[in-house]
């Protein structure tokens, strides 16, 4: 049931069992759903699959997985690379169980309806059951021939000097990987260990196989999943929007005062030629209106005010203006750079879009490998079908024989509610009625400290304030006449 499968991927989320390998939480998730998947059967007839395709639905999730892990900063959705690839991965081939599911139908295959055409189904077809049996000897032998090889291969890993050159056996170290034993990643991720680390899982998952009496035969439905907007574009496409307007600002910015610097001399022998021009009338014209003119001259285009008897020597053409503003005008990556510097912090940040919230709680409604996986699983289940043999009792006076029958939709049945784990301990709640508070014994009597003492404590602890002083009574003491001692000065 659903509520197993729930329950176990939980807890290995809640453990951390596989955070350092997820390839090896793919292999676990697919035995899982495997496990899971036998536990049911058919609508009609209660068979449940005795022979799925593991190892390919955990290669999928590996790639999934993967893929993943590489788009680091962008959107994804697991599910989309998940189904229908590793559901097909699965289901594709897989085989039916010769009898009925006990739990769905205690009467085995008498308690089902009957083949087309016959009065009862007797049990499970000996013919095809060898058949199947056949089919998966031939694999087995296939892949041990192929694990003989392994055996006799090896690699060579090159050292770094003075280290020689390392040559070890591949199948000791595809033995050694899967014992979880320490392998250094240069030797585990070596193409050839990897393919050989296939090959003896799959061996071991054909071993595994039983004789059947049929196989599923139906692709998955195929429906689009929402697609998410690409967020590296989002920020990519505002930060080039912002570059570009923060260029254009400094270019405002940097350009005018040099091009004044360039005409500068031409602006200051205008200024003085109009000042001791006749000629022109007051008021003169101001120094911006003589930079206008200068400017609306070297562009071709009639100036707004007229300065007749002037003749301005050495006047730049509108390109040799531009030429010369190019060349004192920083680079073009200098700009850009100075522009990355007025965009910083502008560039947005937008969230990662979620199917499901980011909780802190362990739970299956929040973790997307778990219950919206499980929804898309039972969608997919009401897609299967395949084909199945019997043995049939057709009407009298015919004997039994083999008969056809036709399987549509897979159920699983969900079980009990799996409670969430919490993340973090919850403080018990401690009913203080119910708790007697001990009677704590006497303090001893504190020792009784004198005025002199209190001062010296009181400027120790607290250097900051003023020294206290301690004005000292006066007590009159009569001393004693002491007789001279005869033989003493």
């Amino acid at each position: 049931m659903w509520a197993i499968f729930k329950l176990n991927v939980l807890t290995a989320m809640v453990t951390g069992q596989f955070k350092a390998d997820p390839d090896e939480f793919a292999e676990f998730y697919a035995n899982e759903y495997d496990k899971c998947i036998k536990r049911g059967g058919d609508m009609l007839y209660g068979v449940n699959i005795i022979n799925g395709n593991v190892q390919g639905m955990a290669d999928v999730i590996k790639a999934a997985f993967k893929k993943g892990t590489d788009s680091v900063g962008e959107n994804y959705n697991v599910l989309s690379e998940i189904y229908p690839a590793a559901f097909d991965a699965y289901w594709l081939g897989a085989e039916m169980s010769p009898i009925p599911n006990f739990f769905l139908k205690p009467g085995g295959w008498p308690s089902t309806p009957p083949a087309p055409g016959t009065v009862m189904n007797l049990g499970p077809d000996p013919i095809t059951m060898s058949i199947t049996a056949a089919i998966h000897k031939a694999l087995v032998e296939a892949l041990k021939s192929l694990e003989d090889e392994i055996k006799k291969q090896t690699i060579t890993i090159p050292g770094i000097a003075p280290i020689p050159d390392i040559t070890i056996n591949v199948y000791e170290t595809v033995q050694k990987i899967l014992k979880k034993e320490p392998v250094d990643n240069k030797i585990k991720n070596h193409p050839v260990v990897k393919q050989a680390v296939e090959v003896v899982k799959k061996l071991k998952e054909a071993k595994k196989k039983k004789p059947a009496i049929g196989a599923q035969i139906k692709k998955a439905l195929k429906f689009e999943f929402p697609k998410l907007p690409s967020r590296k574009k989002i920020i990519e496409e505002t930060k080039e929007k912002l570059l570009a307007k923060a260029i254009e600002e400094i270019e405002k910015i940097i350009i005018p005062p040099i091009e004044d610097m360039i005409l500068a001399p031409i602006h200051q022998y205008v200024q003085m030629v109009v000042a001791l021009l006749d000629s022109i009338p007051k008021p003169k014209p101001t120094l911006p209106q003589i930079k206008k003119f200068v400017k609306d001259t070297i562009n071709g285009i009639k100036p707004e005010i007229e300065l007749p008897g002037i003749e301005i020597p050495n006047l730049p053409t509108k390109e040799e203006l531009l030429a010369q503003i190019k060349i004192k005008t920083p680079t073009k990556e200098e700009i850009k750079a100075m522009a990355y510097d007025k965009i910083k912090g502008l560039i947005p940040n937008p969230p990662f879009i979620n199917f499901t919230l980011p909780n802190l709680m362990w739970s299956t409604k929040t973790n997307i490998m778990i219950d919206p996986f499980i929804m898309l699983a039972q969608i997919h289940l009401l897609g299967v079908s395949g084909n199945m043999t019997v043995m049939a009792q057709y009407p009298y006076p015919a004997p039994p024989a083999p008969a056809m029958i036709t399987w549509s939709s897979y159920q699983v049945m969900n079980g009990p509610p799996v409670p969430d784990f919490p993340m973090t301990v919850k403080i018990p709640e401690v009913d203080l009625g119910s708790i007697e508070i001990p009677i704590f014994p006497e303090l001893p009597e504190l020792p009784i400290l004198s005025a002199v003492d209190l001062m010296a404590s009181l400027a120790l602890s607290l250097p900051n304030l003023p020294t206290p002083t301690l004005k000292v009574p006066n007590i009159k003491v009569d001393i004693p006449n002491v007789p001279k001692i005869p033989g003493v000065g």
